[in-house]
């Protein structure tokens, strides 16, 4: 268990960590060269196919995972049941916080979908990571699940992570910094709820 603690802490020091590197060498205007490669890879790969797909799948990082974690919460009224919620409310929370602080422009020729607010860390990785990544991994290290049932949760989870940073991409509503910045700060409450919950499993609380 001490093991698994150290983990931990050491993945949140490194979350924490590549929020505060992106955050420190943003451009003073505009993408980065890794913004801007990563965006003509995504239109070379994608095109404008699939928007109708996309536009579903950008909105699980929004309002509607928070909505989707409340009633998963009042459902199961569990320990990490409830843990969800928090978890999403927390990275709305700490993203608007962030947002204010950074103010970084959206990119120009965002289309598809509306957006308002500034672009970093974008919000809906940062929720899709928090509240999707929670339900994941508090399943994959505590539920009482035969390992396929386990792999297939975990994968799935982060299989939906990366199909939302993905769908602002496409639609060009975030640099991809933005897209990684949110993971990581999202990354950091994961671990923090799951910490959490670690805390009281070990005092016999009912998972």
């Amino acid at each position: 268990m001490k093991k698994q603690q150290m983990i931990a802490g050491a993945a949140f020091v490194l979350c924490v960590a590549l929020f505060g590197v992106l955050a420190l060498t943003l451009p003073e205007a505009g993408p980065s060269r890794v913004d801007e490669r990563v965006a003509q890879g995504v239109r070379t790969i994608a095109g404008n196919s699939g928007e109708e797909c996309w536009r579903s799948v950008t909105q699980l990082g929004s309002s509607v995972a928070i909505v989707y974690a409340a009633w998963f919460g009042w459902r199961n009224r569990t320990i990490s049941a409830l843990l969800i919620p928090m978890a999403g409310a927390a990275a709305y929370g700490v993203n608007q916080v962030l947002k204010a602080i950074v103010d970084r422009p959206r990119p120009v020729g965002a289309w598809g979908i509306e957006v308002d607010g500034s672009s970093f860390p974008s919000g809906n990785a940062m929720l899709a990571m928090a509240v999707y990544g929670t339900i994941a991994v508090s399943f994959v290290l505590y539920a009482a699940a035969s390992r396929a049932v386990k792999a297939t949760v975990g994968a799935v989870g982060f299989l939906i992570i990366i199909a939302v940073g993905f769908s602002r991409l496409y639609f060009s509503v975030h640099y991809f910094t933005d897209i990684l910045a949110g993971y990581a700060a999202g990354g950091s409450i994961m671990l923090a709820a799951l910490h959490l919950l670690n805390l009281t499993l070990s005092r016999g609380k009912r998972y």
